[in-house]
């Protein structure tokens, strides 16, 4: 019986190619312009920009925790940092998954703050105050591309039933000279 070469040629490029390592390329670039306070060339930190519009942004974020209607919960994510940004910083394979998980775990987290308090009705903004434990980012540091602050433990001050609640904002981010919500609570342990 005679063997061919050409089926186990394939057969060992088939094997060979099975046992290089696995180069897995970040998600592409998005289409859009990169705000001087975030360009890659930074190398070392720039002053941290100030609160800007966040106020009005963390707003949205009280009317959902006021209301718990799906046009509020919408609107509140115009707190959280938009796709495109966080695509433009992060450098790993599988950042749409990733922000579609911190986007869920951000939903997730307004609903358990509507849920520790029976009643948010007539919940009304009182303050945004960013954290000042601030640290600045530069390219490398997780699995970023582009360089931006991220402020821990900043507070929403929300007055609600005589008194002032405070919900914990866990991280902060800046893109350009704005800053957006990353993760409201706690990361979920990896299980």
């Amino acid at each position: 019986m005679a063997t061919h070469p050409r089926p186990m040629l394939l057969v060992a490029l088939g094997l060979a190619a099975a046992a290089l390592p696995l180069v897995v390329a970040a998600d592409p670039w998005p289409a859009l312009a990169i705000p001087p306070e975030n360009a890659r060339s930074l190398r070392a930190p720039p002053r941290r920009p100030p609160p800007g519009d966040v106020d009005a942004r963390a707003r949205l974020l009280v009317d959902a925790l006021r209301s718990g209607e799906a046009a509020d919960l919408q609107r509140a994510e115009g707190f959280f940092l938009p796709r495109e940004p966080f695509l433009a910083i992060k450098d790993m394979s599988g950042a749409s998954g990733y922000f579609a998980t911190l986007l869920r775990w951000y939903r997730r987290d307004i609903q358990a703050e509507r849920a520790r308090r029976r009643d948010w009705s007539g919940a009304r903004f009182e303050g945004f105050d960013l954290s000042r434990a601030c640290t600045w980012m530069a390219v490398g540091r997780e699995a970023n591309r582009l360089p931006y602050w991220s402020c821990y433990r900043s507070t929403l001050r929300v007055a609600v039933g005589g008194r002032t609640e405070r919900v914990e904002v866990r991280v902060m981010i800046h893109w350009g000279d704005r800053w957006y919500a990353t993760h409201l609570g706690a990361v979920p342990a990896r299980r």
